[in-house]
Formats: C-alpha cells, structure tokens, sequence
C-alpha cells in the first residue's frame, strides 16, 4: 500500500525539521556580550531558560528538599544561608552557558550519575514539554525534588571575587550531560564569558549566600549574560 504524497511531504519535512535541530539550531552560537560588565553588586544568569525554583536555604538544608545541600553540587558549596536558583534549558535555547560574574575559577568538580538507570528518574517529557518548548504552564514543574537532581551526572564550578562565592552546578535531565567544559581552576574571569556548552540542555542552578537578592521569580525566562539574577541586598 503506498502512502499518500502528502503523509510523505510531511513525514520528509517532520525528518529534516529534527534534523536542522539537533544538527545546525542548537549550535547557534549568538554574541552574549553583556550589555554593561556588571558590578560586583549585579549576578547575571548563567544560561538561557526558564526559572523552575527559587529555594531559601537554612541552616545548611534547602526548603522542601530532604537531602544534603552538598550532594547537589560536584564541588563543594558550604552554604548554611543562601539561595538556590535553577534555570531549565530546553532544546530550543541557546545551549552554551555564561559566567553569571567575574573573578578567579576556584574549583572546579564533576560528578557521574550515580547508577546507569538515574536517567530515566528524570520527569517526564510530558510533564517538561511546555516548559521546554519555551511556554510557562499555569503549574510551572519543580524540578528540585526529582531523582534527576538528585543522581544525575553534574558539572560544577566556584567563582571567587569582589560579589564573594559563587557556586554554578549543571545538572542532566533527560541524558548525560555531555558538557564541555571552558574553564580551568586558577583561571581570571569575566562576566559574560562561555562556561559550558550543554549539547542536550539540562538544569543549570546558582548556589547564592544570604547576601545575595533574588531579582527573577519562578516561571520568567531568563537570557544568558543578559538577565540580572541576583543583586546584593547589602
């Protein structure tokens, strides 16, 4: 039985449409220059996305999450009051992320998933899909307390400089991260500058001391390099 001509147009273009996505689209590499090099008392955010949380963190342990802060980050993050800020990437964003300020790479740390089937912890694809398709559902996913977050393999890095420390963990979704990496420990940085590159997106969270102002709310999209997340509340 021969298919119609237009279930094979469709068909034809549905395949080079995902193929021009994963081949050519999130490769785009835009120019991230920030539109002034920020203050020591402005964070910018680290990728392009959505904000899928905004946690307190007191007393060493974040709102809602019943696990070690530490096992959050692949470097050590020894907060005790703060803010976590998670921003989801999603396969239509820019996929390369950004130094949310400048300073000296402290430490970097990365971290394997935990066991061969944490991947498929991660939630659903029908539960992420508006989101990731750049649409903001009226009951915005919290990714925090998946498995995903929990066990997933993880990139971190810590800046050190006049806005204090900074701690920027990427963490797999769906798959393994697959990052590559642009810093290394020692280095001096600028705001703006590459971090990584995220081939199949993920969640990308900033670790901030109780210094720190959140000034992004759940569910706005954020532009790498260019969104101010944070500013100094001293």
């Amino acid at each position: 039985m021969r298919l119609p001509r237009r279930v094979l147009l469709l068909s034809a273009l549905s395949a080079g449409a995902v193929v021009y996505l994963r081949s050519v689209y999130r490769f785009r590499d835009p120019v991230r220059l920030p539109v002034q090099q920020p203050g020591p008392g402005q964070l910018l955010s680290p990728a392009d996305g959505v904000v899928s949380f905004i946690r307190r963190i007191d007393l060493g342990t974040v709102a809602g999450y019943d696990r070690p802060l530490a096992q959050l980050a692949a470097t050590p993050a020894p907060l005790h009051e703060g803010w976590l800020v998670g921003v989801v990437v999603g396969p239509l964003d820019v996929h390369y992320t950004y130094l949310p300020t400048g300073g000296e790479v402290e430490q970097t740390g990365h971290r394997a998933a935990e066991d061969q089937s944490a991947e498929r912890r991660a939630p659903g694809l029908k539960q992420l899909l508006p989101l990731l398709a750049g649409q903001v559902p009226d009951l915005l996913p919290d990714l925090l307390p998946s498995e995903a977050v929990a066990s997933n393999e993880r990139y971190s890095y810590t800046l050190s400089g006049e806005a204090g420390r900074v701690t920027v963990t990427h963490i797999a979704l769906n798959r393994t991260l697959q990052a590559t990496t642009y810093l290394h420990e020692g280095d001096t940085v600028r705001a703006g500058n590459k971090a990584t590159f995220l081939p199949e997106g993920g969640l990308v969270m900033v670790h901030l001391s109780a210094d720190w102002r959140p000034e992004v709310e759940v569910g706005q999209r954020v532009v790498g390099a260019q969104t101010t997340l944070a500013s100094l509340s001293r």
